[in-house]
């Protein structure tokens, strides 16, 4: 009995993490645009080499959700201009597995 609820619990470990996926992959390129709209406060990116696909989300950008506070999306916007300015690579944490940002692939930092 106690074996089969131990493996209950990891199994909806298992399901529980896959539907909350969160930053677990990094990628570095050089920046192609970096693209701010004035009708949602999120943050939209392309790298000259941008993914082709990801499993669930588009893969044509990398958004900053417009849910981060302000003082950390102006903090990530800053950074980005600055590598895009300078042709600079950027190193990011996305979310490779899911957890979209306006259907497009989740930034999680910019580095």
């Amino acid at each position: 009995m106690k074996i089969r609820v131990f493996i209950m619990c990891v199994f909806t470990l298992f399901i529980h993490t896959k539907a909350f996926a969160g930053y677990d992959s990094n990628i570095r390129g050089e920046l192609e645009g970096v693209y701010v709209y004035t009708d949602h406060d999120a943050i939209y990116f392309r790298f000259k080499t941008q993914p082709a696909s990801h499993e669930t989300c588009k893969a044509n950008f990398f958004v900053i959700s417009g849910t981060v506070p302000q003082e950390r999306r102006d903090q990530l916007l800053s950074r980005l201009m600055l590598a895009l300015a300078s042709k600079e690579q950027v190193n990011i944490g996305y979310d490779s597995q899911g957890n979209c940002a306006n259907g497009y692939i989740r930034v999680h930092r910019v580095g």
